[in-house]
C-alpha cells in the first residue's frame, strides 16, 4: 500500500500516513479520512498501513483537464448564464481550470508553504492510483461535529483582498442563497436550536468572503446523513441544486473530479469535513488549479474571470515560493 495522506486541521499540527484509499460502498459510513468528488458519485476513505513505508512514488494518473482561454470562458459563462431562465436556476457556480508549470516532486515543499501561510485553512496533500495527486488549502467548513453539537458555515460572495467598495446586491443575494439552503437542510434533518451569526467579512488568502456561522444541536446521531445532504451547497453548485447541476453539466468543459467535493475527517461525534476549494491536481511537470465563481442574473462574465484569477492566487503565490 503506497498511497499518501498528509493533512493539517486549522491551527493544528500536520499528520502524515501511508496506506490505501478505497471507494466507499453505497450506504457505508466512513471512519477516519474521507474525500469525495463533486457529485458524491465516488467517495474514498483511507486505511492506514500497519507499518509506515518510507518509500513512495506520486501517482500522476488521469487525463489532463480541459483548459480554456479567457475569451472561451466569456462565451461559455455567458451561455451558462443564459440557461438560467430555461432551467429555472437562481444561482449557479461556473468553474474553470488554470494550468501552470510545477514540478510534481516539489509537492511536499508546497504543502509546507501552504500550511504555514494559511493557518486557518484545512491543508492537505493526497496521492493515490484511484484519483492521482491533489493538494489544497481550503477555507470552507462543511461540517464540524462534537458530540451532539453541529457547526457549519455559509461562505459565498467574494472581493479581492484590497477591494474596499461596498458589497453589491448580487454578492449579498449570492450569500443569502447559501444561508437559506443550509438552514433548510438543518431543519430537514431534525436539528434544533439553529442559530446563524453573520454575514461578516473574512480574509481567505488573496480574497475576502462573506461568511455566516451556523450552530445547531443534533437530535440523533445522523451527522453523516446531514453532511451528504448539505453537500454540494449553493456555494459550490447553485440553487435549486438539481437545476444548477444540469446547467453545470451542460456548459463546463472539464470534469471537476475532487474539486468542490468534500474532504476531511469523519467519526460520529467527532467530525471535521471541508469543501475542497483552492486546490490543484498535480502531474510530473505541471499543475491544474480548479477555480470557480457564483453566477446570478446580475453577473458579468469578465468580472467573474477576474474573481477566479484572485482565487487562483492562493496556490499560485505558494507555488512561486517553491521554485
Amino acid at each position: 500500500m503506497k498511497d499518501l495522506l498528509i493533512y493539517r486541521l486549522p491551527k493544528a499540527s500536520p499528520v502524515i500516513k501511508r496506506g490505501a484509499f478505497s471507494e466507499l460502498k453505497a450506504g457505508e459510513k466512513p471512519l477516519g479520512f474521507v474525500v469525495s468528488d463533486f457529485l458524491r458519485e465516488r467517495i474514498f476513505h483511507f486505511s492506514e498501513a500497519a507499518e509506515f513505508d518510507p518509500e513512495f512514488d506520486f501517482h500522476y494518473n488521469g487525463k489532463f483537464p480541459t483548459v480554456i482561454s479567457r475569451r472561451d470562458y466569456q462565451i461559455e459563462a455567458q451561455a451558462f448564464l443564459n440557461s438560467f431562465p430555461l432551467l429555472g436556476v437562481e444561482k449557479g457556480v461556473f468553474s474553470r481550470v488554470k494550468q501552470t508549470p510545477f514540478p510534481g516532486e516539489k509537492a511536499f515543499d508546497l504543502f509546507h508553504i501552504l500550511e504555514n501561510t494559511y493557518p486557518n485553512a484545512f491543508c492537505y496533500l493526497i496521492s493515490s492510483s484511484e484519483f492521482g495527486t491533489w493538494i489544497g488549502a481550503t477555507p470552507e467548513l462543511l461540517m464540524n461535529q462534537e458530540g451532539m453539537v453541529c457547526k457549519t458555515v455559509a461562505l459565498a460572495g467574494t472581493h479581492g483582498e484590497n477591494e474596499e467598495h461596498e458589497w453589491t446586491p448580487k454578492e449579498l443575494e449570492e450569500h443569502a442563497f447559501v444561508v437559506d439552503a443550509i438552514k433548510e437542510t438543518l431543519e430537514r434533518n431534525e436539528c434544533v436550536e439553529i442559530e446563524a451569526e453573520g454575514p461578516y467579512v473574512v480574509q481567505a488568502g488573496p480574497v475576502q468572503h462573506l461568511k455566516t456561522d451556523f450552530h445547531a444541536l443534533l437530535t440523533k446521531p445522523n451527522a453523516w446523513s446531514i453532511a451528504l445532504d448539505l453537500h454540494p451547497t449553493p456555494a459550490v453548485c447553485g440553487t435549486p441544486r438539481r437545476n444548477a447541476m444540469e446547467a453545470i453539466a451542460s456548459r463546463e468543459m472539464h470534469n471537476r473530479e475532487l474539486y468542490t467535493g468534500f474532504i476531511g475527517l469523519f467519526e460520529e461525534g467527532n467530525t471535521n469535513l471541508f469543501v475542497n476549494l483552492r486546490c490543484a491536481q498535480l502531474f510530473a511537470d505541471k499543475a491544474f488549479l480548479y477555480v470557480g465563481g457564483g453566477f446570478t442574473v446580475d453577473s458579468i462574465p469578465d468580472l467573474e474571470w477576474e474573481e477566479t484569477e484572485h482565487k487562483a492566487e492562493t496556490l499560485m503565490r505558494a507555488m512561486k515560493k517553491v521554485y
